[in-house]
């Protein structure tokens, strides 16, 4: 897991961390990074790099602070799938600055938080998002380009 050593780039080392891209993050993006970047920028650079994938929402809401409950039940499905990628839009505490996380979540729920700002992964559920965060407000996947199919870690064929 990529860590961030300053407090910018959260995005870019959230994209890499949950699509285990690690040559996402070079310095020149993270120098681009200093005044924030948006979803459309970090979907940018993935298709620079030739990935066919975008950031997509998935839910977001700036007045909510907790991920509403119908969202619980979102999980990894398909044939050979091991992981769904995600990114949350998160904050520590109510008044703190806005923080991206990147997160796999697998076919029984189990949710796997790489948060750049922490030293271990953290094993949780959708619902335990809204006990380890102040705020999570946004919740994203990667969507394919061409057919709008969401972007999975699959076992090897």
């Amino acid at each position: 897991m990529l860590k961030q050593n300053q407090n910018y780039g959260c995005g870019m080392y959230a994209v890499a961390n949950a699509l285990n891209l690690p040559g996402f993050a070079t310095p020149e993006r993270l120098e681009k990074s200093k005044n924030g970047n948006r979803n459309g920028q970090l979907s940018k650079w993935l298709q620079e790099d030739g990935n066919n994938f975008y950031i997509e929402v998935l839910y977001f809401d700036w007045n909510n602070k907790k991920l509403p409950e119908t969202i619980f039940g979102y999980k990894a499905t398909g044939e050979n799938v091991l992981f769904i990628p995600l990114l949350f839009e998160v904050k520590y505490t109510e008044n703190g600055l806005q923080h991206m996380v990147a997160g796999k979540i697998d076919k029984d729920g189990k949710l796997y938080i790489l948060d750049s700002l922490r030293p271990e992964i953290i094993e949780t559920t959708l619902r335990g998002m809204n006990e380890i965060f102040e705020c999570v407000f946004g919740m994203y996947h990667f969507a394919g380009v061409d057919c709008g199919e969401y972007v999975s870690i699959s076992y090897p064929e």
